[in-house]
């Protein structure tokens, strides 16, 4: 298992070298100020009024409760329940989604150098929003099931061995060889990364994020019985810190013990030749894809990678999701 001393683990740095190291070494780092006044507090403004309104017309997403976790999306009969959502079904967290559409400071967001040089780090030249989203842990929410954001990945295996086909993954049912090495010899590598803005200040009492350090060199998913004892840590900072995350890593929203909430912001980016969390080509307002910048296009998964992603002639670098293509021709 993962052994560190609390005197070791990363802090928060303005240095985005320091905190690239801690990637490699923790599976995650602490950048201070990567968001800073006007537009941290503009944000958090913004998130706390779309947060009210949706809760006032009834549209909140609630969930995190003693009774209701996150991530159990269907009943023991495998339907889907939206419905349990709510307060009401024992919801106490407040999920904000798909931001990009709820205001231009989140679009403002997608436009901060230092958080995409850090994610590089782990994902390389090219990468895509996974999805952009809002956490409000509140006073009373359990913790998270520790979990990693790629757990759609397959692991490694051994030569011979009937492994757990792709599309049998869920969220709760990894492929896990009994047999396996211990460490692995071979182990998969990043494929998503985080960037969980601290809107304000992060602590262990109030929920801060758990992480277990260097587990991303597991090379396995988390195991709610094998692992239920593993220690972990909370990422503390100031607001306006951002915990950038390597995909692997073993995290969970913690336990808010506090009487006040604790605003946390988060985007997931994957590599360009996986499926994203949010069909952003269909979801994202016309108004915000007209004028979206390059980057922000290339985020929104509307570039072309190697030939994936087209909606005609894969030749073209940003494809339009509204305009049409070639139908059925005839000739004259």
């Amino acid at each position: 298992m993962c052994s560190w001393k609390s005197s070791e683990l990363p802090k928060p740095s303005k240095d985005c070298e320091r905190v690239k190291n801690d990637l490699d070494e923790w599976g995650y780092g602490l950048l201070e100020d990567a968001l800073i006044n006007p537009l941290l507090s503009n944000v958090k403004k913004r998130l706390l009024d779309q947060a009210i309104a949706e809760k006032e017309l009834g549209f909140a997403f609630e969930d995190g409760g003693p009774k209701q976790n996150w991530g159990e999306f269907r009943d023991k009969q495998g339907n889907l329940r939206p419905e349990a959502f709510t307060a009401e079904n024992g919801g106490i967290n407040q999920r904000v989604w798909l931001l990009p559409n709820k205001g231009q400071e989140f679009l403002d967001i997608l436009e901060i150098n230092v958080m995409y040089e850090a994610v590089s780090h782990v994902l390389g030249e090219e990468f895509q929003l996974s999805s952009f989203s809002s956490n409000i842990a509140k006073p009373g929410g359990s913790k998270m099931n520790l979990h990693t954001d790629q757990w759609w990945a397959p692991e490694p295996t051994r030569p011979g061995r009937r492994n757990l086909p792709v599309g049998s993954m869920t969220r709760s049912n990894f492929d896990f060889d009994p047999d396996r090495i211990e460490p692995p010899m071979a182990i998969a590598p990043a494929a998503c990364s985080n960037a969980i803005f601290m809107l304000n200040d992060f602590t262990d009492a109030n929920g801060g994020t758990r992480l277990v350090p260097k587990s991303h060199m597991m090379g396995r998913h988390p195991d709610p019985i094998r692992d239920k004892d593993i220690k972990t840590v909370a990422a503390e900072g100031p607001a306006g810190t951002a915990i950038i995350t390597d995909g692997r890593v073993w995290h969970g929203t913690g336990s808010n013990r506090t009487n006040e909430d604790r605003v946390g912001m988060l985007l997931t980016f994957c590599g360009p030749q996986y499926r994203p969390q949010v069909n952003y080509t269909i979801a994202l307002d016309q108004e915000v894809l007209s004028k979206a910048t390059d980057r922000q296009k290339t985020m929104f998964g509307l570039k072309v990678w190697w030939g994936y992603g087209r909606t005609g002639h894969p030749s073209v670098e940003f494809v339009n999701p509204i305009e049409k293509g070639l139908g059925v021709l005839t000739p004259n």
